[in-house]
């Protein structure tokens, strides 16, 4: 007995020695065997750090899984998977599974730029190794599942698109199945970027998930942005499949709930349809954001929006409406002073096409100030894909764009249409603000009006820029105007400049004034040289350059900023009489009206002569009079064709190139002005060819007396000038207002100077 008892002992022994030292081995093993089965299933490298095994438990470590189409990270990444089997069963080769706790978990899905994509062609090769017979029969489930932990990367080269979601934890059990995702991020480039604090995600066994947001975000473009987004997308129990969409929120961070959007959503064709509503509220709830835009006094300012927006795998369709009354805006590129009472209301239908990559507006009918206009138009954005880690844009056929981006926000293309149907003359220019233009106010116009304007834009090709169409400003016709409208410009006035800023001084224009010069007693020279160079068709349009609003819209957009603006000679005339310089949407919007109303008012002669009589050619130097004097030491009808020609160079910037004069030489620059501005004039048989070539031999000299100041002293008075200067861009006259510690200078009307000196 004693013998068996001790035969017992050592099988027992035996047993509990392989179950400790043999049994772990084995497992681990065993589990290597099965991770290089599925490997090789899902054409993937499957790696295991460590694998520890006990009676009842597994801890895997540093697991990871590894495929051609990753890309620098692993699919999935997993620190811990602790798992709980039943150690009697494992011994008599059954495998019954407890409570699996998955802890740092790390998956990256990535879609390369031919469109294939690390998670489908995983899916794909199980698939496969399934349907071939690849499968293993029944596998064991754990009873429970616990994610800690987690982290998701997407990347889509194609679109330039990444999602982040920056901590997760998950529960499964047979019977319910609860995921959370916390600090979820998403952009695209050039499109709108979306986060969301939390998502909770619930599904029970046999019913559909329902998912719920909390402080969600989504920026439409720069500045504009749906937030604290919250709600529900629960299950249709009427249309199996189908889901229901139920989320408001507000705008910018503020809180509240300022919008609805309601609809349905098929997730099978990633198809979906929302009505967004924002019901009439006070623009006063948004202050925390407008307080810094160009909307003022909003506190009576209110808006409503409705839009249906249907979405598909193609794309998107919308159309709807808003209305927003009471609007004020103040900003320096805008007026001088607030404008006021900007009511708007429109009626919008319009597609997105996922695959090219454009926004279009099929309908735009606006009515403001009761006055309706449309806009219609297009932009397209190239597709982005990651080619070596640069972005590298495509055309919508898939080619390659080469040449930089230029458009705003990432567009490659650009249409649009503005047409104004035919209206009364009068009731259009009653529409627009007195604030906005108080140089129109007082007109009574009769006519009727109407404009049909359409452009192409381009920005790989600007120089292909298409701007056409028409303004019949031309049908209306003034039957009552201002004291001071350009009819007073007939006879002699009294002209006013600003020569410091916030100092003015004031000359006679016309015969009472010594250095008045009429346009027989100027130079014929300096006549057609001012021609040739800023206006050659002046005598022949109507005050407008059809073909240079083209020209200039390449040039500014070339130039990312305002710099041309396709003047003439009676729109510099008018800018410099009748204006402020600022280039401001209210002065131009003035100075389209006055150009048009001076040219049907003063002869073109009287035109020119006003313009050589006033435009400046230096610090304090106003007129051609004065001016033939000072650099030339002659009358303004002597000078000859080279001098004529230096005139017209220094116009664009008189008080910097001025500086000429006080060294006594002109530019290199200067020099191949002159004889460019010369060979046009010989080719627009403005000169004859024996004119052209004693001008390019005569010597340019500047008038020089004993008396005359050095240049020392000469440079000093034109920094001063230049420095002193009130500068053409109204944010930067503000900026320097602000820098001095005083409120803005107002500006006198024009009508009133003389009572300001």
């Amino acid at each position: 007995m004693w013998i068996g008892g001790g035969i017992a002992i050592g099988l027992f022994t035996l047993v509990v020695i392989g179950l400790a030292v043999i049994y772990p081995k084995v497992a681990a093993h065993m589990i290597r065997a099965r991770a290089d089965r599925l490997a090789k299933k899902v054409d993937r490298t499957i790696d295991i750090g460590t694998i520890d095994v006990s009676l009842g438990r597994v801890v895997l470590r540093d697991l990871s899984v590894r495929g051609p189409l990753d890309g620098d990270l692993p699919l999935i990444h997993v620190d811990r998977v602790d798992v709980e089997f039943d150690a009697w069963d494992s011994i008599f080769g059954r495998i019954t599974l407890g409570e699996a706790k998955i802890d740092g978990v790390i998956a990256t899905l990535r879609r390369g730029s031919d469109g294939r994509d690390n998670v489908r062609d995983a899916l794909d090769h199980y698939r496969a190794g399934s349907e071939e017979g690849g499968g293993g029969g029944h596998s064991a489930r754990p009873t429970k599942i616990t994610v800690t932990h987690a982290r998701l990367l997407a990347n889509d080269d194609q679109t330039g698109a990444t999602a982040l979601v920056g901590d997760g934890d998950a529960v499964w059990t047979p019977d319910l199945v609860v995921a959370h995702g916390r600090n979820i991020t998403a952009t695209t480039t050039g499109a709108p970027k979306a986060n969301v604090a939390s998502v909770e995600i619930t599904r029970a066994t046999g019913k559909p998930p329902i998912v719920k947001l909390e402080g969600g975000g989504l920026e439409l473009w720069p500045r504009m942005a749906l937030s604290g987004i919250a709600g529900e997308i629960v299950a249709n129990p009427a249309q199996p499949g189908m889901y229901t969409l139920n989320l408001a929120g507000g705008y910018g961070g503020v809180p509240g709930q300022l919008w609805t959007a309601k609809g349905d959503l098929d997730p099978a064709s990633s198809a979906a349809h929302v009505d967004l509503e924002a019901a009439k509220f006070q623009l006063d709830r948004l202050a925390p954001i407008l307080a810094q835009s160009a909307v003022v006094d909003y506190q009576a300012t209110a808006i409503d929006t409705k839009i249906h927006i249907d979405v598909d795998r193609a794309g998107a369709k919308f159309d709807g409406g808003f209305h927003l009354t009471g609007l004020n805006v103040g900003h320096p590129y805008i007026a001088d002073k607030e404008v006021h009472d900007l009511d708007l209301s429109g009626q919008i239908v319009g597609s997105f096409d996922r695959e090219t990559r454009k926004l279009e507006l099929t309908k735009g009918d606006f009515v403001s100030r009761n006055v309706p206009f449309s806009i219609t138009g297009s932009a397209v954005a190239p597709k982005v894909v990651q080619l070596d880690g640069e972005a590298v844009r495509k055309n919508p056929d898939g080619t390659e764009r080469t040449p930089p981006m230029r458009g705003p926000h990432g567009i490659q293309q650009v249409t649009a249409r503005l047409v104004i149907p035919p209206i009364d003359c009068q009731r259009m220019l009653d529409s627009f603000p007195v604030e906005m233009v108080p140089y129109m106010h007082g007109y009574k116009v009769r006519g009727v009006f109407d404009v049909d304007i359409h452009t192409a834009i381009d920005w790989f090709d600007l120089d292909a820029l298409e701007l056409a169409g028409h303004v019949a400003i031309n049908k209306c016709k003034v039957v009552d105007e201002p004291a001071d409208s350009p009819k007073r410009l007939k006879d002699e006035f009294e002209q006013y400049v600003e020569t410091d800023k916030g100092e003015w001084m004031s000359f006679v224009v016309g015969p009472t004034n010594p250095d008045f010069v009429t346009l027989e007693n100027i130079s014929p020279y300096l006549l057609k040289s001012i021609q040739s160079s800023e206006d050659f068709g002046f005598y022949k349009h109507h005050g407008f350059i059809p073909t240079e609003f083209r020209t200039a819209l390449i040039s500014n957009l070339k130039r990312e900023k305002f710099a041309a603006g396709a003047s003439s000679i009676t729109m510099q005339m008018v800018k410099n009489v009748l204006l402020f310089r600022e280039k401001t949407l209210a002065r131009k919007l003035q100075e389209l009206f006055l150009t048009w109303h001076v040219e049907n008012t003063l002869e073109k002669d009287r035109i020119f002569e006003i313009y050589l009589n006033v435009i400046e050619f230096g610090p304090d130097l106003y007129g051609i009079g004065p001016a033939a004097r000072y650099y030339f030491g002659k009358s303004a009808k002597e000078l000859n064709p080279v001098e004529a020609a230096f005139f017209s160079t220094i116009l664009p910037n008189p008080k910097d190139r001025s500086s000429q004069y006080c060294t006594n030489e002109i530019t290199k620059w200067t020099k191949t002005k002159i004889e460019h501005i010369l060979a046009n004039e010989l080719h627009r048989k403005q000169l004859t060819q024996e004119e052209y070539d004693k001008a390019t031999t005569t010597p340019l000299l500047f008038y020089k007396t004993f008396d005359s100041e050095s240049e020392e002293d000469c440079m000093k008075r034109v920094k001063k000038a230049i420095k002193n200067q009130r500068p053409t861009n109204p944010l930067k006259d503000r900026e320097d207002d602000l820098k001095r510690d005083k409120k803005p200078d107002s500006k006198p009307h024009k009508k009133h100077k003389k009572h300001d000196q």
